[in-house]
């Protein structure tokens, strides 16, 4: 009997802003994401979650749901998730998610999805997968298995693939379990770091001694390059006593800045008034405008109106919602 390793979420622009680090911190990884869907659709979500994957050094499992009608089609889909999956990971596994919606997809343009041809879909889709370095997984469940996918067929073509496997039970039977390498039991449980319900999946397959970062060089982003170039006006100074390069990268220095920083107003009985003040106050309090469209006054006091704006964005967020900018609210102002 194959043991449980771990559990982790499935998530993509459906579930809203996740916390990555959140997730990380209560235990759970790997964590799926969606690369994208159909003709090089790229999921809402994808690079701010993989960012946050790749920054956090979590596991990830990646999948593309599948919009084809041809073997053509899904090599295709497959070569717009290996170039999505190369920008953070040179090796992970990558799945082939064809479901429901899928066949109705292909109907409603005159193709009846058969066996046959969604055996070769997958097949298609998994020796590109495969040929690029990366782990080829099918995305199945027990009705796909009798009307869709013929295993033998995959297995022969791949020499191996992976199973997911979507069945909402509380067990498997003996057979079931040894098919899968994961096994998504539920699509409505709560994962801290995740607003509402979400899939959680078991996995009994150690996938993380044959996941392999990419080697990446992090470009410019602006909003670090202006909150670098705030910190700096701020007197703020990296473990060296220097002030940060303002490259727009996140790097060792920059983060050492976000942790002595803590933006808050003062409280005085029941109200709030003006507490931290600078370039740092007006870097956030711009970015709090453009997250939420808002147009408070930028005048770089942070008192009542702030926080009510902070507030917001960390309930956007789905950050803790205490009213003060700290790491992780400064964090996820960089890639929001």
């Amino acid at each position: 009997m194959k043991k449980a390793l771990s559990k982790g979420p499935d998530i993509s622009k459906h579930n809203g802003n996740v916390n990555i680090k959140k997730v990380r911190d209560a235990g759970y990884k790997p964590i799926g994401i969606r690369a994208g869907y159909g003709k090089n659709n790229v999921d809402e979500k994808y690079v701010s979650n993989a960012l946050a994957c790749f920054n956090l050094a979590v596991q990830v499992l990646l999948y593309w749901f599948s919009y084809a009608y041809t073997a053509a089609m899904a090599v295709a889909e497959a070569e717009f998730c290996i170039t999505q999956a190369k920008k953070y990971w040179s090796k992970c596994p990558i799945a082939f998610d064809f479901e429901y919606d899928s066949v109705n997809y292909a109907r409603k343009r005159g193709v009846n999805v058969t066996k046959q041809l969604a055996t070769d879909m997958a097949i298609a889709f998994l020796q590109k997968v495969k040929a690029a370095g990366y782990l080829p997984v099918i995305y199945t469940n027990k009705d796909y298995l009798n009307k869709y996918f013929d295993m033998n067929r995959i297995v022969k073509a791949l020499g191996k693939v992976y199973v997911w496997y979507a069945r909402y039970t509380s067990s498997l039977s003996a057979a079931e379990i040894d098919l899968a390498d994961i096994w998504q039991y539920t699509s409505s449980e709560s994962v801290p770091g995740i607003s509402g319900k979400c899939d959680i999946n078991i996995f009994y397959t150690d996938f993380e001694m044959v996941s392999v970062p990419a080697q990446r060089e992090e470009t410019c982003n602006i909003n670090i390059q202006n909150f670098q170039k705030a910190a700096n006006a701020d007197g703020y100074r990296d473990e060296q006593g220097r002030k940060l390069a303002e490259d727009g990268k996140d790097g060792k220095n920059t983060r050492y800045v976000k942790q002595q920083i803590c933006l808050q107003a003062k409280r005085f009985g029941l109200s709030y008034k003006v507490g931290s003040r600078g370039a740092v106050v007006k870097w956030w309090q711009t970015r709090c405008n453009e997250i939420l469209g808002h147009d408070q006054n930028v005048d770089g006091k942070y008192g009542k109106d702030a926080r009510k704006e902070t507030i917001a964005v960390q309930d956007k967020l789905n950050l803790v919602k205490d009213g003060k900018v700290g790491y992780d609210s400064i964090q996820a102002a960089f890639y929001n």
